[in-house]
């Protein structure tokens, strides 16, 4: 497998906590919606999710956000569905989206999808929805007592020991979503798990799944659905999959054969749900050279040239008479507008339009 890379950007909102988030790939706008076992940095490592990050990157531009008090976000206090949505948002702002793909994985990622494309139709042109829900486990009426008091106990085995050295509180989760997997990869998704939040801030975060409901939003998603059930999901129920499906106007049902909770590298069903996001998603055809950079500002285009002329950020700093900070976010703005991912290929494009001599 190739080398994944991958740059990490922060989201920064006056009245918002710093957001962080990934950003690899070339293509089409694909936005992964967080779930609450999110750390940008060491997610894409493990066994279990670093394969669909590095096949998705292959097909579309993937961003992946840690949500608030999450990896390297700031912030916690407060967890809930609106608080889900305004970390989503807070993303797509900085990355100045205009419309793009979402996915929804598993439960909070599912209803924070479900509930921002519902919101803004004119920034969401396609929605995948993985092992999804619309309705937690307290809300939804085919829940029996039994199993809303696990979800429960599960809420308050995540309080106690989430984070603790010993596994054992996380391996009950582990084990459940991925019952097929190896001990090497079980491990890996333990320690996930233990460094993706502090174990008060990832059970509220779970009990807010819980709490919610979005499923009077579903007939609102007007854009193309893509609804993803794996067979072996014990903790999604396919009957929530299936009724998500028939309430979204425009959804196609994909039932993928597996025995984990989402398909693992090496199963026949990795390849084919990395073919329906494929051949779901939108063929990107980004701007010509010259359109990118009639795009860029006065101020863009002078840093692109001395960036051409092979000057790093200290010295287009002291070039301009700006700061370093004002450097790197205008280069990062450049790249975004140009399409590339860095400095050589910005390069490239510069030169051809005649900049850096």
């Amino acid at each position: 497998m190739a080398a994944f890379s991958q740059d990490i950007r922060f989201a920064k909102a006056s009245d918002a906590p710093s957001i962080a988030y990934a950003v690899s790939g070339h293509g089409y706008p694909l936005v992964r919606a967080a779930t609450w076992m999110s750390n940008v940095e060491r997610d894409w490592r493990t066994a279990i999710l670093g394969p669909t990050f590095h096949e998705l990157s292959k097909h579309c531009t993937l961003y992946r956000y840690n949500p608030r008090g999450f990896g390297l976000s700031e912030g916690g206090g407060e967890v809930s569905l609106e608080t889900f949505i305004a970390d989503l948002d807070s993303v797509v702002r900085h990355a100045k989206l205009a419309r793009f793909a979402l996915w929804g994985a598993t439960s909070a990622g599912s209803l924070t999808a479900i509930a921002y494309a519902a919101r803004h139709p004119d920034r969401v042109s396609h929605l995948v929805l993985s092992a999804p829900i619309a309705r937690g486990t307290l809300l939804r009426p085919s829940a029996t007592h039994a199993e809303k008091e696990r979800f429960k106990a599960f809420v308050k085995l995540v309080e106690l020991g989430w984070d603790a050295e010993s596994p054992a509180f996380r391996q009950v989760e582990t084990t459940q979503m991925f019952p097929r997997a190896s001990p090497e990869q079980i491990a890996e998704l333990n320690e996930l798990f233990r460094v993706a939040a502090p174990a008060p801030l990832a059970a509220r975060t779970v009990m807010a799944t819980g709490e919610s409901d979005v499923s009077a939003l579903l007939p609102r998603v007007t854009c193309p659905a893509l609804v993803l059930h794996v067979r072996g999901a014990a903790l999604a129920p396919v009957e929530e999959a299936r009724f998500v499906a028939s309430s979204l106007p425009q959804a196609r049902f994909v039932q993928l054969e597996a025995g984990n909770y989402m398909p693992i590298e090496g199963e026949p069903a990795f390849t084919q749900m990395i073919e329906e996001f494929r051949s779901f998603l939108p063929k990107h055809q980004g701007p010509s050279d010259r359109e990118a950079l009639a795009c860029l500002t006065r101020r863009e285009r002078e840093v692109l040239d001395l960036v051409a002329r092979g000057l790093d950020n200290t010295g287009i700093a002291g070039q301009l008479a700006i700061s370093e900070k004002t450097v790197r976010n205008t280069v990062s703005h450049i790249f975004d507008k140009l399409s590339v991912r860095s400095r050589a290929q910005a390069v490239v494009v510069a030169r051809k339009a005649g900049l850096g001599d």
